[in-house]
């Protein structure tokens, strides 16, 4: 089975709603998937969190890229797919994100060959790929800058992260940490693949260079050693950072493979897909 990675899609800001028509959508991704029309399309898509703004319309394209090039496409939501933006966004979801989120779970999982994993794990071709959103913890900052307490890690959230304005419903940034903690601990010794929208490494030898000593790392990573080192995942896929990276550790294969926002990817033209085979 070949598995092609994805992460950071951020629609809402390559289509408006009524460019998100099938032809647009198919142009678009085709090259992408393709690597510019050099490789073979694999038989399932990962998409590693942050789909987009609007439900709507994150499930209009994930029913065209499924229905076009994948037998399946495997999710989780990350950080922004928790953002009520505008006040018709907020009406509807009576000003809670975690309604969006469960809203944007419950369309997909309705639609055949469409998985979105929430503490859960689906068997396809009896390679097993579990995965929940994660989330970001203090692990970096108890680890690098050690002065620093709880107190001032949220102090940082609030001044730096629009998670601590656009996400509705928390008020300390680590309380939806503590809720995929539990999801992961459920799936982590059932998994080949393991699909999370955070790194699970705070270590800044996986961290780019250009972020190194800074403590705004906390918030793009969580430790997930327990996971790694104790399971029998094969693969890990994450994003959040828009940055591609690889790494190994413990026999496990870390990859992680952004879209990103157009100025990060040439409107597409910069990204190149990766793959695995399982």
């Amino acid at each position: 089975m070949k598995v092609d990675i994805l992460s950071d899609l951020h629609l809402d800001f390559y289509f408006k709603p009524h460019l998100t028509t099938s032809e647009n959508i198919i142009s678009f991704f085709e090259s992408i998937f393709t690597n510019r029309g050099t490789q073979k399309i694999g038989d399932v898509l990962i998409v590693a969190g942050d789909i987009g703004h609007n439900n709507k319309q994150n499930i209009e394209v994930l029913k065209i890229l499924q229905k076009k090039f994948y037998k399946h496409i495997i999710c989780v939501l990350g950080n922004h797919d928790y953002y009520l933006i505008g006040s018709e966004a907020k009406y509807a979801f009576k000003n809670n994100s975690f309604l969006r989120i469960e809203d944007m779970q419950k369309r997909i999982n309705q639609e055949e060959n469409l998985h979105c994993l929430d503490g859960t794990v689906v068997t396809i071709d009896g390679v097993q790929f579990g995965g929940a959103n994660s989330w970001y913890d203090g692990s970096y900052v108890k680890k690098y800058f050690p002065s620093l307490d709880n107190s001032d890690i949220n102090l940082l959230w609030r001044e730096n992260i629009n998670d601590s304005n656009l996400i509705k419903g928390i008020s300390w940034f680590d309380e939806i940490h503590t809720l995929e903690m539990k999801k992961l601990e459920n799936i982590y010794k059932n998994c080949d693949v393991m699909i999370t929208h955070v790194n699970p490494s705070f270590d800044e030898k996986h961290i780019d260079k250009k972020y190194h000593n800074s403590p705004i790392n906390t918030f793009f990573t969580f430790d997930g050693s327990k996971f790694y080192k104790n399971g029998f995942i094969k693969y890990w896929v994450f994003g959040h950072t828009h940055d591609s990276i690889e790494y190994t550790m413990e026999d496990v294969n870390f990859l992680c493979n952004p879209l990103g926002y157009p100025y990060e990817s040439n409107y597409g033209e910069g990204i190149i897909m990766k793959s695995f085979e399982i």
